[in-house]
């Protein structure tokens, strides 16, 4: 996957009259106001509420009234609470169902008071302002004085002292300096810039007396800056856009829309979104915008807006124009194919053009690959034979007109030669920057792919189109079939190796710290032979007796075999009903409670950690894989071994013990059951 980059500059240089800047803000204003967008997400101060399903901000405890921290599941208190327990052994699934909740020590959003309406109460059960609390004190403290109700009821309301002058702030001001509670401690913190004060004892002077209260400055211009540029005050489920540049603050409201909108997503703070629209002000656009100063958590959120507003941005034809594709353009959904597939390692502008429309038809067909091999193998092919044309075509091969037949044959001899010799590659390396080898596979393969791209070129009329000869499209010989080796089974050594209960201990203990579930991942492709993706994709209720045996329930996708059931050991049928049991206690660590009924049945068995808060999404191949083969390479056995070879060795064994080929091809789900 290539990550997504920043979008270029809004506004050149040398000026301009930002005709870009306004196209991007129509778009995006567009989009906000149609009837798919979130109105939530329209306003300058967004309040999400409590239990939001993406952008929730309350303590995951039953009837606690506190904030979460940060990207947290509990709030401080409970946080703490819970540490303490947990290090005194208790269990942590227990505890939280279990735990007492905790009330607000303040309110998130100063109230107005409950007299004056329009100036903000200070902190204490009797929301009352500091005037009227300061009457009701001296009230109280008076011998057979009135009670709470009947004082009350003789007050009047005072004078408002307006909103806070910081610009981005919709709270209440508190004092006649005009600044609310929290941008006063704010103001004071920072120098007090421009020297913005009461007069002494300001509040019984002036106050108390019914007369105004003067505000003194050394420089009033200063202060009045530091109102204009204040920071809106932090204020749990709540993102402030005011003061943003309009395209900023649109770009936020998409991103956060967008990211809403993902089955599968990361948990974003509202603080960390807080942080960027704050890095954001001064700001044309989120593009401007320097990250090197969050964590990777923040910048991997902007990334991710930044990633969004790309397909908003650009159509299809203008990331042709660019030289990548982008896949959220094609409805592409699998985590595999997010973000940008680069194309400029081709080097001609039509070979390239031939590429990524080839690369669309296949994203658009019903039958589009499942995987981002086939793509990558496309890619391989036109960058191979653009790296020779341009070293051996004439005028390096960028006028299509001027290729023959010739150069077809050229083209399929040289790379019969380097995979003969062992010679690098034309045009491409490995990820490493070491020169790629070319081997007989690889020689196939740059041929299939660039065979069937020209035969593409050919069938939709973009050869003609571009002059390109057909001769040289039919010259482009076929590689042949793959050879694909089988894998042999294990030997009896390596078998007892790879199920030694020590060296499966060390697989769970070393390699995978975790407890992601590798150890029993492996130990049932053993005892049932499926294959790994099989295994690795259980549901959570994949495991039930049924007539006293325990039978496990899979897909056989390959096949279209789904919800097979075969029978499997007990011990392996326990092994699934701890890992179930470690899967439900994750679920309610971080949701503080257990799931429901139809998030149960989405449920994975063995759940990625990476952007996957709902625990329906499995842990990758690539990760078993890679966990696997270190495991295997520190016990060196001697001999190269993957995980699919347990496949062959049961099928050995089974044949070994009387089974026909026909039952161990309906048993390992080599073919349909339709």
């Amino acid at each position: 996957m290539t990550a997504a980059v920043p979008l270029p500059v809004l506004v050149p240089a040398g000026g301009g009259d930002g005709r870009q800047w306004r196209d991007r803000l129509e778009l995006l204003s567009a989009l906000i106001g149609g009837p798919g967008f979130d109105p939530l997400l329209r306003g300058d101060i967004i309040a999400f509420p409590r239990d939001h399903p993406v952008y929730w901000w309350g303590c995951r405890i039953t009837g606690c009234e506190r904030p979460r921290r940060e990207n947290k599941m509990l709030c401080a208190g409970h946080e703490a609470q819970c540490r303490k327990a947990c290090l005194a052994g208790a269990d942590r699934a227990v505890w939280l169902r279990e735990a007492a909740p905790l009330a607000l020590t303040h309110a998130r959003v100063p109230e107005p008071c409950w007299i004056c309406g329009y100036r903000p109460a200070v902190r204490g059960v009797t929301r009352l302002c500091a005037r009227h609390q300061h009457r009701w004190k001296h009230a109280r403290g008076k011998a057979g004085g009135p009670g709470f109700g009947e004082w009350l009821a003789a007050q009047v309301p005072y004078d408002s002292y307006g909103g806070c002058r910081a610009a981005v702030c919709p709270e209440l001001a508190y004092s006649p300096l005009g600044l609310c509670h929290g941008h006063e401690s704010a103001y004071r913190f920072q120098g007090r810039p421009g020297g913005a004060g009461l007069p002494d004892a300001w509040f019984g002077r002036f106050e108390q007396a019914g007369r105004p209260v003067p505000v003194s400055y050394d420089d009033e211009t200063t202060f009045g800056r530091w109102c204009q540029a204040a920071l809106p005050l932090p204020r749990p489920g709540t993102v402030n856009l005011r003061g943003l540049a309009p395209l900023a603050r649109a770009e936020i409201q998409s991103g956060l829309h967008a990211h809403a909108q993902a089955a599968e997503h990361a948990g974003w703070s509202l603080g960390w979104v807080q942080a960027i629209a704050n890095a954001c002000r001064g700001l044309d656009c989120l593009a401007d915008l320097d990250t090197s100063r969050f964590d990777h958590t923040v910048r991997n959120a902007v990334t991710e807006m930044l990633a969004a507003l790309q397909l908003v941005y650009l159509t299809p034809a203008e990331t042709r124009d660019a030289g990548y594709l982008e896949y959220g353009h094609f409805g592409a959904g699998f985590s595999s194919r997010r973000g940008r597939f680069d194309l400029t390692a081709v080097s001609q502008r039509w070979l390239r053009d031939l590429l990524w429309d080839y690369t669309a038809a296949q994203l658009c067909s019903p039958q589009a690959p499942r995987s981002r091999g086939s793509y990558h193998n496309a890619r391989r092919a036109c960058v191979a034979l653009s790296g020779f044309l341009e070293a051996h075509a004439p005028g390096g091969g960028h006028q299509p007109g001027l290729l023959s037949e010739e150069h077809a044959h050229a083209f399929a001899a040289d790379l019969r030669h380097r995979a003969s010799n062992g010679l690098p590659a034309l045009g491409f390396s490995r990820a490493d920057g070491k020169p790629s080898i070319v081997t007989g596979r690889s020689r196939n393969t740059v041929l299939n792919y660039a065979r069937k791209i020209a035969r593409h070129a050919l069938d939709t009329g973009d050869a003609d189109r571009i002059g390109l000869d057909r001769g040289f499209i039919v010259t482009l010989p076929h590689g042949g079939t793959m050879i694909q080796r089988t894998r042999r089974p294990f030997t009896d050594e390596i078998a007892r190796a790879l199920a030694d209960p020590g060296n499966l201990a060390r697989l769970a203990g070393t390699f995978d710290p975790f407890d992601r579930g590798i150890r029993d991942i492996w130990e049932t492709i053993i005892a049932t032979g499926r294959r790994s993706s099989e295994v690795i994709g259980l549901r959570l209720d994949c495991v039930g007796r049924y007539g006293g045996l325990p039978l496990l329930w899979h897909d056989q996708t390959k096949v279209g075999n789904y919800d097979e059931a075969i029978r499997i050991p007990e011990y392996i049928y326990q092994r699934i009903t701890e890992r179930q049991r470690k899967t439900l206690d994750r679920f309610e660590h971080h949701h503080g409670r257990p799931p429901g009924s139809a998030e149960r049945a989405r449920l994975a068995l063995f759940s990625s950690p990476v952007r996957n808060l709902n625990g329906t999404r499995a842990i990758s191949y690539h990760t078993f894989q890679a966990k696997f083969r270190q495991w295997v390479d520190q016990l060196d056995l001697g001999a190269s071994c993957v995980a699919h070879q347990a496949r062959h060795t049961l099928a050995t064994r089974l044949l070994a013990h009387g089974a026909g080929l026909h039952h161990i091809r309906r048993y390992l789900g080599h073919v349909s059951a339709a």
